[in-house]
């Protein structure tokens, strides 16, 4: 594992993501991860795989695309070299145990469920060992959409990415190894976007889609909410 030096700050918001393979973030979270940057957020972004049977034909540059995703979205990256199709829930399980440990996250974001009939057997692996470490650790999940496979995804939390549509283009065009498949093409990106944003009724922008596995919410939430109520009553 690659981890940078940069200090800790335990203020900071944490969102850790952890996918199969390098461009598993950006497809259905770039939009979200980037605007989480913007709000301050720190945010990792760990990487099981190095790539090495993709279908493409170049090879050993996933990472470098990642690291060049990062800097449009505002993420740090983590890799590992699991082998691909071969790597175990125990395997991923110790990945993500090491990366919580290290990074505290207050959030992860990982593949939504998958069955291998339906999906991929590395985001599926990734997903049962993901969830495994965020329910035993008591850490909020969610669950991304998938680039194709919608069977058994059910959102129910949405997220406007219009105003950062553009930085979510450019991201996955790092990319450049991928761009022989059907939905890293421009036109499937924005498709799925604008998917989403029906799905909630509304006829214009650009949304991603996430299922909440498990969230929570502290006191000071309903404190808060307290607080609203008793300032309408006053007025």
């Amino acid at each position: 594992m690659q981890i940078s030096s940069d200090s800790h700050n335990y203020n900071q918001q944490t969102v850790l993501t952890i996918y199969a393979h390098a461009d598993d973030e950006v497809l259905p979270a770039a939009g979200t991860l980037n605007l989480m940057s913007k709000a301050g957020w720190n945010v990792r972004c760990l990487i099981l795989t190095d790539g090495s049977l993709s279908s493409s034909a170049v090879k050993g540059t996933r990472h470098q695309e990642a690291e060049a995703a990062g800097k449009i979205i505002g993420a740090n990256y983590e890799f590992y070299a699991l082998e691909e199709c071969n790597f175990s829930t125990q395997a991923v399980i110790k990945v993500a145990e090491e990366a919580v440990k290290y990074w505290q996250p207050n959030l992860i974001i990982t593949h939504a469920p998958q069955p291998e009939k339906y999906g991929h057997r590395d985001h599926e692996v990734c997903s049962i060992a993901v969830s495994n470490v965020a329910t035993r650790k008591n850490i909020p999940l969610w669950y991304s959409a998938p680039p194709v496979f919608l069977r058994g995804f059910e959102p129910n939390f949405f997220v406007d990415i219009t105003s950062v549509i553009e930085e979510k283009i450019a991201a996955i065009g790092c990319y450049e190894s991928e761009t022989s498949k059907v939905f890293m093409q421009l036109d499937a990106i924005l498709v799925l976007s604008r998917f989403w944003a029906r799905e909630l009724g509304q006829m214009e922008g650009y949304f991603e889609a996430f299922e909440i596995s498990r969230q929570w919410v502290n006191a000071n939430f309903f404190n808060a909410m307290a607080n609203i109520s008793a300032q309408k009553i006053s007025s």
